[in-house]
């Protein structure tokens, strides 16, 4: 589960131009009321704002606004409380201390359920940045629920829990325009059950329950527009239907164009410890887990990665064969990425496309009009940076790269160093006879074509032409099987 510490501290996000002083004031009052309900609507009851001495406070309602939805739907959320302090500077001081509880619940489709018993945070938010410059946060006993029908018509319920969040952002002015923001945050025993209705007839219902001691995240966001943002949210505040939107369109056009790229680049690096997965077939467990996840905006520079590491994976006892047992990972990595787009292009073209007189209909253009633009060379780039897999046995080691697109032959290169393989071929000899017979040819095929390394590791070379001919170590595959 992700939990974004913005979350802590939005509603004050929305306080932009709006200068006062101190003390609160009626007036100053009144003035914050009117920017909330630039983004939140002018519904009676929803934004409500009152001087307290030196702060403001401020209660957002949303219950007039879940009454406007289908009478069949029942939906509730307590209202969010703060503080905020006008520092006569063009920044705010903000502060909570509350408690949030909210239900969803369209009956026979989805349910939902959030409960958070406390949330503390502080931070001072900066109207010339448009986001905090720095905000520390708090929350405990953090549970949500969701329950949802899946394809066999049964109802599939999963829920999560936290016992504690700590969050800290920061952020500084882009040097070309925006913002850049820094964000960390650590969650302490974790929880996820995920309950499965039973597949059939005659079958048990399912439950998996996974744990995890802490999750850990660092993350950067360069570049971002939240100027660009807020006004979306404002049109789209003012034009709540569809209709209206579509009328709307050469209004929003210059609003999104404008705030293109969103942000320039984005990137994550999140560790979570200490995993246990409760299941039918036993316990699985991992000491740890790595993931970054980083992509740049729209930008003529696409780009999009991720990567991922395993340590300390074991299995439930009697899950895997004693021939087999020394095959398991201990270690993985992979680390993807893909590049060659053009998402600024793309993202143009596609507001090119809309038809403004026409309702927000679609402008009759060419099938590969898109294309073109997302796509400048016909094809993207994937790559597969330095990665291995070890296990008590043996070693991999692998990287590589590929070209593909429509209408262009993929073409690539990858390299696979093994060291071990005769101890898995020993290994193998133990397996069941027809399991043995079949992995044994195998594996001395691929110890014949293989290279041998300086270090006595086993070194497969790979390359898949433009003609469509995987070629190992310089020799096609195809031909091998023919002879």
């Amino acid at each position: 589960m992700r939990f974004s510490p913005l979350f802590l501290a939005l509603p004050v996000c929305l306080v932009t131009g709006v200068a006062l002083g101190n003390p609160a004031t009626p007036e100053g009052a009144a003035a914050l009321t009117k920017t909330f309900q630039t983004y939140l609507g002018t519904v009676a009851g929803v934004v409500t704002v009152q001087p307290e001495g030196e702060v403001y406070g401020v209660k957002l309602n949303f219950a007039p606004l879940l009454m406007k939805l289908p009478a069949e739907v029942e939906a509730s959320v307590t209202p969010i409380e703060f503080k905020l302090t006008d520092n006569g500077d063009g920044t705010w001081g903000f502060s909570e201390d509350q408690s949030i509880s909210a239900t969803f619940k369209a009956p026979g489709e989805a349910e939902m359920s959030l409960y958070i018993a406390h949330m503390a945070s502080t931070g001072t938010f900066d109207s010339a940045l448009g986001v905090f410059s720095t905000t520390s946060g708090d929350a405990s006993d953090i549970s949500f629920t969701e329950t949802t029908r899946d394809a066999s018509g049964g109802m599939a319920t999963t829920t999560y829990q936290v016992a504690s969040l700590h969050s800290e952002t920061s952020a500084v002015a882009n040097a070309q325009a925006g913002a850049d923001i820094s964000t960390t945050y650590v969650m302490n025993d974790i929880s996820e059950v995920f309950e499965m209705p039973a597949m059939g007839e005659g079958a048990a219902p399912m439950t998996l329950t996974a744990r995890a001691k802490s999750y850990a995240a660092d993350g950067t966001i360069t570049g971002l527009r939240p100027d660009a943002l807020y006004k979306l949210l404002a049109f789209v505040v003012a034009n709540p239907s569809a209709e209206a939107m579509d009328a709307g369109w050469p209004v929003l056009k210059p609003l999104l164009t404008s705030g293109l790229p969103v942000f320039e680049h984005l990137q994550s690096k999140d560790k979570m410890l200490g995993i246990s997965v409760d299941s039918p077939l036993g316990n699985f467990g991992l000491a740890e887990a790595g993931i970054q996840i980083e992509l740049n905006g729209f930008v003529a520079d696409g780009m999009v990665r991720e990567a991922f590491t395993l340590t300390g994976l074991t299995l439930p006892e009697g899950l895997v064969p004693d021939w087999a047992a020394g095959m398991v990972p201990n270690t993985l990595s992979l680390d993807l990425k893909l590049t060659g787009f053009d998402a600024a292009s793309a993202a143009l073209k596609a507001m090119d496309m809309v038809d403004a007189t026409r309702n927000g209909g679609m402008v009759e253009l060419p099938e590969n009009d898109f294309l073109k633009a997302l796509l400048p060379s016909g094809a993207v780039g994937f790559t597969l940076a330095p990665g291995n897999t070890t296990a008590p046995l043996y070693t991999l080691n692998y990287e590589g790269s590929m070209t593909a697109g429509p209408g262009v032959a993929p073409r690539g290169l990858a390299t696979i160093r093994m060291t071990g393989l005769q101890a898995v071929r020993d290994a193998v000899k133990s397996a069941p006879p027809d399991m043995g017979m079949q992995a044994a040819p195998v594996l001395g095929m691929a110890e014949g074509i293989a290279k041998k390394g300086a270090d006595g590791a086993l070194i497969w070379e790979l390359e898949l032409t433009e003609a469509g001919a995987l070629l190992v170590n310089g020799t096609d595959l195809a031909a091998m099987g023919g002879q």
